[in-house]
């Protein structure tokens, strides 16, 4: 029977770019369970090693978290002693490889590709292929992940064996820009860097200029994370050490629409905004709108019962799109209270009819 030929360009464009995280939780949760080992490469500071650690709770395991780059081989594979008496050597192993035997364990093995030598790449070849370090074979309820960078990016990186890399699964992670705002409600990141990231989309959240520092992911929780630490004054150079200085320019930028959003005003007095008209109808300052608004009443700051109507004003001013209402609903999912106490209100139960009807229409 002749073989059907499909041209590298079928092929190309049939093979995915890379998966969300999302999507990838339980892509590779589901290949870990099945006791198949994992190798998620990505550009630095996209959310591998954060994936390592959701899933290892998910599984409830402890996390072994190997950086091969930065271990020396014996640390990872052990030392050899002489046995006078048996004349033989015996493995001294450390003792992440005691704990990995001795209970189900996460054994995390990162930055896999990054200038390891041929040593690291002997024990890397053993913990993934044989789930055992000499005679000490792992517990049969240890998972092995590895993570590295990719080719493109300005990391060193080293090629690891054909017979090394056929012992994987493969996946990349990909920068997604709305995947990192959900992760970034959970983890608290500064309401103003997610509405920039919002805005702004993936080119914002990652550019690899070849800079010492760059916007990523993991920079951007760096820069949410200083932000409160540091003094007003010096708050732009602290950002720019974590993201670089373009990057910090372009945010406080947008930072100087977001601080004349006065939030409390809006839902304190129910006063009106009409995103139809002027500078209110700049898509940054709209989303800067939708995040400030969603903060203030997500974040210590709930509405009172006399309050709940201003809400659904807010939801219902003029020129806010129904995407603006489901992203301002996905920041506050976190208060799943407030969903239920706004409910009742008439006026709020149309808008959710709309929404739902409006979904429904897209998909027919």
């Amino acid at each position: 029977m002749a073989r059907i030929a499909r041209s590298k360009t079928t092929q190309a464009k049939a093979l995915p770019e890379g998966y969300t995280y999302q999507q990838l939780l339980p892509l590779v949760g589901g290949m870990l369970h099945s006791g198949i080992s994992v190798l998620l490469r990505g550009h630095p500071g996209v959310g591998k090693s954060s994936l390592a650690r959701e899933l290892s709770q998910a599984m409830n395991l402890p996390l072994i978290d190997i950086r091969l780059a930065q271990r020396d081989p014996a640390e990872i594979g052990g030392v050899h002693f002489p046995d006078r008496e048996r004349k033989v050597l015996d493995l001294f192993p450390p003792q992440w490889v005691r704990d990995a035997c001795s209970e189900p364990s996460f054994v995390f093995l990162d930055e896999i590709n990054a200038a390891v030598t041929k040593l690291h790449q002997a024990v890397a070849y053993q913990i993934v292929l044989e789930h055992r370090i000499g005679e000490f074979a792992f517990h049969p309820g240890t998972v092995v992940m590895a993570a590295g960078n990719l080719e493109e990016d300005n990391a060193i990186v080293t090629a690891l064996s054909s017979a090394l890399c056929n012992r994987f699964a493969h996946f990349i992670l990909r920068v997604d820009a709305r995947t990192w705002l959900d992760w970034g409600i959970r983890a608290g990141v500064d309401p103003s860097i997610m509405a920039y990231i919002g805005q702004e989309g993936e080119e914002a959240l990652y550019d690899n200029s070849g800079d010492v520092a760059f916007p990523s992911p993991r920079t951007w929780e760096m820069a949410s994370r200083v932000l409160p630490a540091i003094h007003e004054a010096d708050q732009k150079r602290a950002v720019a050490a974590c993201v670089g200085v373009g990057a910090a320019e372009r945010y406080f930028s947008f930072r100087r629409i977001y601080g004349e959003i006065n939030a409390a005003k809006i839902i304190g007095q129910g006063a009106p905004v009409n995103f139809t008209k002027g500078k209110y109808a700049d898509p940054s300052f709209i989303y800067a709108a939708v995040f400030a608004v969603a903060s203030h009443v997500a974040r210590g700051n709930p509405p009172t019962d006399a309050q709940l109507p201003n809400v659904v004003t807010f939801l219902t001013s003029p020129g806010l799109d129904p995407e603006y209402v489901m992203l301002f609903l996905k920041q506050v999912k976190s208060r799943s209270d407030l969903v239920d106490r706004l409910k009742p209100i008439p006026a709020f139960q149309e808008l959710a009819r709309r929404l739902v009807d409006l979904k429904l229409e897209n998909y027919r």
